[in-house]
């Protein structure tokens, strides 16, 4: 039995990665385990840590004690703390901010508890004494005679004393004089916070799968079978029925005793997906995402510790589930940006996955339509295995997509949101009582509002960015730091009057769709109208109901949604995301194309897409409108290949911000400087900076950039890691310095 223990914590000051060795008091030797949530004196105060590890001796000669245990159970394991150790070094994040990632939220802090009611239990009576009880009673006290021998016909019932006094028509005082007698007890039971009622999921019986699903899941379950790790990439194409496939292949992991975990990419996505889970197999599933409250996500985390569940759907932070015995992890939309995680701990939930799938002997599937290029590069060369669904399940074929170029249009004096083909198409769809999704990844109502006098553009004081016009709460509004103010009446550099309002959001293509069609049912689906718990769902279940003939939306309208009565999807601008300063800029485009191009002729009538651009000629969209994904992948991956792009390099972004610039300027060159003395010409790692980054302020802070680019991933995290270690020990200003590895955005 261990006398110490390595306990880490966190010290805001500095990055220090390392733990502290506490003694193990002789009360505590029993309980303390890896992953064990303690109180421990450090310096002059009481603060939390996770113990990491556990030894019979310490290199110190003296050591304190551990003053108590914050929870009767380890939170992780040492398999979870292997999976945690790699995602910290890989990442070169500190371990302790691990750890509070892959926790429940709430725990440190005491912010989250079980829910606990008190409720009635007869004390333990052989049948004859208990009788014996209640014809003594009768005489004296008749309504405690009452209810003791309710309790003795109902033991299992658990009731308070409120309920039970309200159901046998007495007072609390009866309940209280049998407990004064001895007679029953109080006893704490948990409550389990449930958020979704599981009476409400009409149970589902597997479909027949089609000739393509057939073989993907024969072959899946033959991997399933063998107990080894794999990573399976699973393209099929939008409504293909990948869902079915992921639903039939968990049902063969649980027939060999294992766990599987399914993430999904938005929050959007989670309700249809929890209905078809749940509806397959019941109050076995549970449910881990950022919507639910802290006690609703404690408790199914507990669910899933205690083993209640062999199966957990959720978003990323759901590939932390606490399984024992997991054996398939699927990552649906497996290209989705939302992966990877842009704070504190910057990992990304697919790589993750395939770790913990390696350490657990687990088969990973990464399913999508639209594979993120690394990805299918590393299924092309043989890292993963490549199963395709090239057919839709009920062999539709995938919508026609027109491409209108907007050029043309406006040569033709039409200068409103809507081309005519769009338009025609809208009004035919109206008629027949079909539904129509319109696509637009911007929200708001306005872009930016310049003054035609001087040219001016209203930024946000905070960032360096322009404001967003929000017609239905007549505010300017920075979508990165919510910084709101009152839109100008006059120019506040030269006077003028002239202002005006560019670019185009959801509002106002809501706004325009309403005046245009005043008949038809508008709805718009953003980050602006799912703000409230449950908005997602409510919206989307109007939809599904036809409700709604128009939806309007944002990316989170672009995959996963299965509606099939949608007959048109109208793409209103096809560029948003096409010439930002991104090599990633061309995939996005053509993954998001794809993907809400998708969301059309999904039932039995025949599905069509119009897609404005004012970039017809871009490979991207080219590819896209015939949905060729292999014409897409041969040129993007030679345009990579090019530029020395992932996956031919690996990519470290490390970022300097404070609220002063010239201290930002003075540390990016301190950094730069201390990585450049390292890397020598026999060193394949180029340093490219440092230099103002695309958004050179964000929530008042200035942001400079220096990107770390390399062949040899390897090579280049250790000496990544051995300099940020070094300049961290000896860093003596207040900048604050972020290192991104694998970075998806580099705004």
């Amino acid at each position: 039995m261990a006398n110490y223990a390595g306990v880490v914590v966190e010290l805001t000051a500095k990055k220090i990665n390392r733990s502290f060795d506490y003694t193990i008091p002789i009360r505590l030797k029993e309980q303390i385990q890896i992953g064990s949530h303690v109180l421990i004196p450090f310096g002059p105060r009481k603060i939390e840590g996770f113990v990491v590890e556990l030894k019979e001796k310490s290199d110190f000669p003296q050591t304190k004690e551990i003053l108590r245990l914050l929870h009767d159970y380890p939170l992780f394991d040492e398999k979870m703390l292997e999976v945690i150790r790699w995602i910290s070094e890989y990442y070169q994040s500190v371990l302790i901010k691990v750890i509070k990632t892959a926790i429940p939220t709430g725990i440190v802090g005491n912010k989250v508890q079980v829910k606990t009611r008190r409720v009635i239990r007869v004390q333990v009576f052989s049948k004859e004494e208990g009788e014996k009880k209640v014809v003594e009673l009768k005489k004296r006290a008749p309504k405690q005679s009452e209810v003791l021998e309710f309790l003795l016909r109902y033991p299992k019932l658990e009731m308070t004393a409120t309920e039970l006094a309200t159901r046998l028509k007495t007072t609390y005082s009866t309940i209280k004089g049998l407990k004064d007698k001895g007679l029953i007890i109080y006893d704490e039971v948990a409550v389990q916070r449930n958020p979704y009622d599981d009476n409400n999921f009409s149970p589902s019986k597997p479909l027949r799968p089609n000739f393509y699903q057939h073989q993907a899941i024969s072959q899946i379950n033959e991997e399933i079978e063998k107990r080894e790790e794999i990573t399976i990439l699973l393209k099929g194409v939008t409504g293909s029925g990948k869902t079915e496939v992921y639903l039939q292949v968990i049902a063969k992991a649980l027939t060999i005793g294992k766990d599987a975990i399914v993430l999904v990419p938005e929050i959007a996505l989670t309700p249809q997906t929890v209905d078809r889970f749940k509806s397959r197999f019941g109050a076995n599933v549970a449910v881990l995402h950022s919507q639910l409250s802290l006690g609703e996500r404690f408790d199914e985390w507990r669910r899933i510790y205690k083993g209640e569940v062999k199966i957990v759907v959720g978003a990323r932070s759901a590939i932390f589930a606490p399984f024992q015995n997991l054996g398939l992890i699927i990552i649906d939309e497996e290209h989705e940006t939302s992966y990877k995680q842009s704070d504190q701990v910057k990992y990304h939930a697919r790589d993750v996955a395939i770790k913990r799938a390696k350490l657990m002997g687990a088969v990973t599937i990464l399913g999508t339509a639209t594979p993120a290029v690394e990805s299918f590069y590393r299924a092309s060369i043989g890292d993963y295995k490549l199963i395709e669904l090239p057919e839709r399940v009920n062999l539709n074929p995938l919508p026609p997509i027109k491409i209108v170029d907007m050029r043309q249009e406006l040569k033709k004096g039409n200068r409103t949101i809507f081309s005519r083909p769009l338009d025609q198409a809208i009004q035919k769809r109206l008629t027949e009582k079909s539904q129509v999704i319109l696509f637009l990844n911007r929200r708001g109502f306005s872009n930016f509002v310049l003054c035609r006098e001087c040219g001016y553009v209203v930024r946000c004081e905070n960032c360096d960015v322009s404001l967003t016009y929000h017609a239905n709460t007549n505010k300017l509004q920075c979508h990165y730091c919510d910084y709101i103010e009152d839109p100008p009446k006059n120019c506040s550099k030269c006077g003028s009057n002239l202002i005006k309002y560019f670019g185009i959001g959801t509002q106002q293509v809501e706004t325009f769709t309403k005046e245009r069609y005043p008949n038809a049912r508008v709805a718009r689906m953003d980050v602006d109208t799912t703000r409230r718990k449950g908005s997602h769902e409510q919206i989307l279940t109007a939809f599904r109901e036809k409700k709604i003939d128009i939806l309007i939306g944002t990316q989170m309208l672009s995959k996963g949604h299965d509606f099939p009565d949608v007959t048109l999807v109208g793409v209103i601008i096809a560029d948003t995301a096409l010439h930002f300063p991104d090599f990633r800029s061309g995939e996005r485009t053509f993954q998001l194309l794809t993907q809400v191009a998708g969301r059309t002729g999904r039932g039995k009538e025949q599905g069509e897409v119009i897609i404005q651009t004012y970039s017809p000629e871009h490979y991207s969209i080219k590819a896209a409108k015939t949905h060729d994904f292999d014409l897409f992948f041969h040129e993007e991956i030679g345009y990579r290949k090019e530029i020395l792009q992932p996956p031919f390099s690996h990519l470290i972004n490390i970022v300097i911000q404070d609220e002063k610039e010239e201290r930002v300027i003075e540390e990016a060159h301190l950094l730069a400087n201390l990585f450049q003395s390292r890397i020598y010409d026999e060193i394949p790692i180029e340093i490219l900076g440092p230099a103002p980054a695309p958004l050179s302020k964000v929530r008042g802070k200035h942001r400079w950039q220096m990107i770390l680019k390399s062949k040899d991933g390897e090579l280049l995290r250790q000496i990544s890691r051995e300099l940020m270690t070094k300049y961290y020990s000896e860093q003596k200003s207040t900048v604050i310095v972020t290192v991104d590895v694998d970075p998806l955005g580099m705004l």
